[in-house]
């Protein structure tokens, strides 16, 4: 089965349009070296107690080109482009896993 890929973390709610240009331009680099990457950025609509909002990106690759799915070397690349806009995150990214059944 292939592996997905889903990201999350918190940033401030007043951050929102950044983390959202910063996020969605990281996005568009991905896909233009990986063309068979497919990706999402997702927000909780209400922010926390703390005035944060809990964002998600996920990742997914092309099953006919890629059967495995996300592999390490994209994680990789994927948090180093991260790594340009860590200073608008409230804390680190959380990684997790999963296969793709459906």
């Amino acid at each position: 089965m292939p592996l997905e890929l889903f990201i999350y973390y918190r940033a401030a709610a007043h951050r929102a349009a950044g983390i959202a240009a910063a996020a969605g331009s990281m996005q568009a680099a991905l896909r233009a070296e990986m063309p068979q990457l497919h990706t999402r950025l997702l927000r909780r609509p209400l922010a926390n107690a703390q005035g944060e909002h809990t964002w998600m990106e996920t990742y997914a690759m092309d099953p006919i080109g890629h059967p495995e799915g996300v592999d390490e070397a994209c994680a990789r690349l994927i948090e180093r482009h991260a790594e340009s806009w860590a200073d608008m995150r409230s804390g680190a990214r959380h990684a997790e896993v999963f296969d793709a059944c459906a």
